[in-house]
């Protein structure tokens, strides 16, 4: 399973590229990341499902499979 997450900038901040990530969690960090660097409109993509999550969702996902 692999996840790549994308990013919008925030005025005046640098644009940065998707980056592939192989586990929720990692995905999740990597997301957490951009925003506190300011980036907006962030979604991380599953690509085996083709389902889009932005962070809360993820979280929410993350926290139902550990639950099951």
């Amino acid at each position: 399973m692999a996840f790549i997450v994308n990013s919008s900038p925030g005025p005046g901040l640098r644009f940065e590229p998707s980056k592939t990530l192989a586990d929720m969690k990692a995905a999740l960090d990597w997301a957490e990341g951009l925003s506190r660097r300011g980036m907006r409109l962030i979604r991380i993509r599953d690509t085996d499902t083709d389902r889009i999550f932005d962070e809360p969702e993820l979280r929410e996902e993350i926290k139902r499979q550990g639950a099951s």
